[in-house]
């Protein structure tokens, strides 16, 4: 026997249905309220830039170096000998510049004043001895020879006397000349103009020959020694060429250097190049030779001792563009503007001086070249070019 649906059970049925049929009334009634957005055109943003416009120059190269400058006469004197200093020039002191030619310090002559007194006088005594001496033997030889008078033994005695006179006369003469050259040697006098430093000597002090007695400093002769990379010197240093045909380095082509003091840049003085110290093949750098000029009238001077950088100039390049370093990517390449648009540039960079990098190909005279640092700028990329100092983007 079939048992009937309960009426509860179609009355759930409805239930639903309406609730179905009232949602998606409700929902086409929402659908017709809801408006279409606006529609808004879209706008390419512009990368500001700042640009220049290239012209090749003749560039003068510029290679630098540190060195330390270094006096090219500094002696050190030693006494030469021995004996006690009876006297000392009265600004004998470190630092102390003396004049050349005056008298620094002496040392005690007694004993070579007395050699040489010695000497004198024996020198004439044998000068009288030896006039009698050549008497003796014009006489004898006379009566020999004209005479027959005495022997040949005789003779030969009277010429052996004359000639044992003579050499003594040598010895003495050469004993009055040590005398004269160590009484020479116990004043010692400065060489040339010059600064004191290593003052190791004072006055009654007893001294031996060799003992280093102070050392002199020409301070109007200066020089520093610079390393550079070996292609610098390659590249950019002119040297003449030798005329013996050897194979080392010619005398360098007269040219500028500016020698800098590294603690203080407005100290600084003027320089050429003089020549090629040595070539160094461990660190594969070339050690070249910088004399300052002399006539500085700075009120802080370049002295010996300073650590400098040394400025060079070498070899020009022709037809260059120069642009501020950051212009060129670590890729070496530039970014230049063409009908508003940023286009990507390979460059061959010759070299960077004084953070400006010397581009020898990959631009065109007149070409906008974007100088602003851009982190990987998209290519075709939009630009606005902005002046100096516009800060807006």
């Amino acid at each position: 026997m079939k048992q009937k649906a309960s009426p509860s059970v179609f009355l759930r049925i409805f239930l639903c249905l309406l609730i179905l049929g009232a949602g998606f009334a409700g929902f086409l009634v929402l659908k017709k309220m809801k408006k279409s957005p606006l529609q808004v055109e879209g706008q390419e943003r512009a990368l500001p830039v700042q640009v220049v416009q290239v012209q090749s120059d003749l560039v003068p190269v510029v290679v630098s170096g540190y060195g330390e400058i270094k006096s090219r006469s500094m002696v050190p004197l030693s006494a030469e000998v021995a004996g006690r200093i009876t006297s000392v020039h009265p600004d004998l002191q470190d630092g102390a510049v003396i004049k050349k030619g005056e008298i620094l310090c002496t040392i005690n002559d007694q004993d070579f004043r007395l050699e040489l007194a010695t000497a004198q006088a024996r020198l004439q005594s044998l000068s009288r001895d030896l006039a009698l001496a050549r008497k003796e033997f014009a006489r004898v030889s006379d009566l020999y020879k004209k005479n027959k008078v005495g022997t040949l033994s005789s003779v030969e005695k009277a010429e052996r006397s004359v000639n044992g006179i003579v050499n003594q006369r040598v010895q003495v003469q050469q004993a009055m000349e040590l005398a004269k050259l160590r009484l020479e040697r116990c004043i010692i006098q400065a060489p040339f103009t010059g600064r004191i430093t290593g003052l190791g000597v004072e006055m009654d002090e007893y001294v031996t020959p060799g003992r280093k007695l102070l050392t002199i400093v020409d301070d109007a002769d200066l020089e520093v020694e610079v390393s550079l990379d070996s292609r610098d010197g390659v590249n950019w240093l002119r040297f003449k060429p030798r005329r013996d045909g050897g194979s080392w380095f010619g005398l360098p082509e007269e040219t500028g250097c500016t020698v800098t003091w590294t603690e203080r840049e407005d100290v600084q003085g003027k320089g050429r190049l003089d020549r090629v110290v040595r070539f160094d093949p461990a660190t594969r750098t070339l050690v070249v030779a910088v004399r300052l000029k002399s006539g500085n009238t700075l009120s802080f001077p370049l002295v010996q001792g300073m650590f400098c950088r040394v400025d060079i100039v070498g070899r020009p390049l022709d037809k260059v563009f120069v642009l501020p370093r950051q212009a060129v990517t670590y890729e070496g390449n530039v970014h230049v503007v063409i009908s508003s648009r940023l286009h990507t540039r390979k460059v061959e960079v010759a070299r960077v001086q004084d953070n400006k990098a010397l581009i020898t190909g990959g631009l065109q005279e007149g070409e906008t070249v974007i100088i602003t640092r851009l982190e990987n700028p998209l290519e075709n990329a939009l630009v606005r070019i902005k002046e100096a100092g516009d800060g807006g983007q």
